[in-house]
């Protein structure tokens, strides 16, 4: 068997007290204007009906999840404040994510800690409680990564519990949880497959220690093919279809991969840096080294096969990491998706002699930088782009009509989200845009069809942006049959002649 079963699994009331400071710090947060993607997947998924586009009449590349938990949120009309668009039940999602994690992450401690010392179940929720807190890592932005974070800790939690004991109906089921649970986190967020990683790694290695592996394996996959199959076909009576999915959060991604590196702006390079040193700052760069070095060295002492969830935990690791690198975008809320693998190998370290210093000392460093962070992110809360779009919003709302169109070149959903008008135009993302229209024919199409948006905003003096050069021609149409009103900032809004 994987290992014996720890004399305490329940969480310790660390744990208990580490989520709710993890969903309190939230709190001041609650009416802090919505970033530009959380303002996009409210729209998205209120609007979500069979329409014209993949979700809707709205283009993204995202997994259907991610738009329901956002549905979810929307409990009510939302306030546009000068700073920008106040949607208080979407932080309190990610308050409760975070809440949800923390106490997973204690759980987790508790099953896997070695039984010599239960010190690192109080250190791991403490250590996920300041991670989940720190703005650091992105918070109080709810993005994918914070909502998959407590799926990819259930299925953790519950495949290396599945594995332990004999294969009776309970080890059954929670085989099948963790096949729900991984497949939950992926269809929130498409590169948070850690549960597979950690399984694909940890089955193979208890062949011959876990009895009637196979059925715990079947088991699994039946719970994630469940889960996938309903999610699918819910999408599908919504209007969009399984091979929509699939190009979408696949089939896009290489797409785009391709896209951001031969056409990388230098504010990619300035987000690089910026997140590599919030790696740092935040303690999770040390936590990880200090962690990751030490379950190598028990792994390579021991042999793979001795210490099977140590190796596991380390693959999970480095697809966590490539899943920070291979963004390409490089924001700050990569970086969460790296608290399901610190947390496991900070709960698998043996806390005696110089490594308990080791790991107080990386815990002491990440509650500093985080303290640091969330006081800095309490003073100075609202983005100066947030601000401009809501100005650009509110000009919107106080000239346009309810039948009015608009289309912003490219991107800031959250101008068309606060402007409370329906865009003609697909991409709401710039990404989406410069994949899948980087002629952007189809955004000529939409100018000039019988829907043409009154409104197009733009950065900038002409409608090329992003990335995007727009053709001669369309430059010449477009400022033939539309002038501009406005201008805030960088941002151009031009109204229909």
């Amino acid at each position: 068997m994987l290992k014996p079963t720890p004399r305490r699994t329940r969480p310790t009331r660390t744990t208990y007290v580490a989520s709710v400071v993890a969903f309190l710090a939230w709190l001041p947060f609650l009416w802090v204007p919505l970033a530009s993607d959380e303002a996009g997947f409210l729209m998205l998924g209120r609007q979500w009906a069979p329409g014209s586009s993949l979700y809707g009449d709205y283009w993204v590349d995202r997994p259907p999840l991610l738009l329901w938990l956002f549905r979810l949120a929307d409990l009510g009309p939302e306030t546009l404040h000068p700073d920008g668009l106040i949607a208080p039940g979407v932080k309190l999602l990610g308050a409760l994510a975070s809440a949800a994690a923390v106490l997973l992450a204690g759980m987790l401690a508790a099953r896997v800690a070695p039984r010599a010392s239960h010190w690192t179940a109080h250190l791991a929720p403490v250590l996920a409680a300041a991670l989940l807190a720190s703005p650091l890592l992105g918070m109080p932005e709810t993005d994918g990564e914070v909502l998959a974070v407590p799926f990819v800790l259930l299925g953790v939690l519950a495949l290396v519990t599945s594995l332990t004991g004999e294969a009776d109906r309970r080890s059954l089921l929670l085989a099948t949880g963790a096949g729900a649970a991984a497949a939950c986190a992926a269809l929130v967020k498409q590169n948070m497959v850690d549960v597979f990683v950690l399984a694909v790694v940890l089955v193979p290695l208890s062949r011959g220690r876990v009895p009637h592996l196979r059925r715990r394996t079947a088991a699994f996959a039946g719970g994630a093919a469940a889960v996938v199959a309903v999610v699918v076909a819910s999408s599908a009576a919504l209007g969009t279809s399984p091979a929509e999915l699939w190009d979408a959060v696949v089939t896009f991604r290489l797409q785009a991969s391709a896209v951001i590196g031969s056409s990388a702006s230098p504010a990619t390079s300035e987000r690089f840096v910026l997140v590599l040193k919030a790696f740092l700052a935040s303690g999770a760069a040390l936590t990880l080294l200090v962690t990751g070095f030490l379950a190598a060295r028990t792994a390579w002492r021991r042999g793979p096969r001795s210490a099977p969830l140590r190796v596991a935990a380390l693959a999970m690791v480095a697809w966590e990491l490539v899943g920070v690198a291979a963004g390409g975008s490089y924001w700050l809320h990569y970086l969460t998706g790296l608290i399901p693998g610190v947390v496991l190998l900070a709960s698998l370290v043996r806390p005696t002699g110089w490594r308990r210093w080791a790991l107080a000392t990386c815990l002491g460093l990440t509650v500093l930088g985080t303290l640091g962070a969330w006081s800095h992110e309490l003073a100075v809360p609202v983005d100066d782009a947030i601000g401009r779009d809501a100005r650009v919003a509110a000009y919107l709302r106080t000239h346009g009509g309810p039948d009015d169109g608009v289309v912003v070149a490219f991107g800031r959903p959250d101008i068309v989200a606060a402007a409370g008008l329906d865009s003609p135009y697909q991409y709401l993302w710039s990404l989406p845009a410069r994949v899948r229209d980087p002629r952007l024919r189809d955004l000529q199409a939409v100018l000039s069809g019988a829907d043409a948006p009154r409104w197009v905003v733009v950065s900038g003096a002409s409608i090329s942006g992003w990335g995007i050069t727009a053709p001669a021609e369309l430059q010449t149409w477009f400022e033939h049959h539309y002038t501009e009103q406005a201008s805030f900032g960088d941002l151009h809004v031009w109204s229909r002649r």
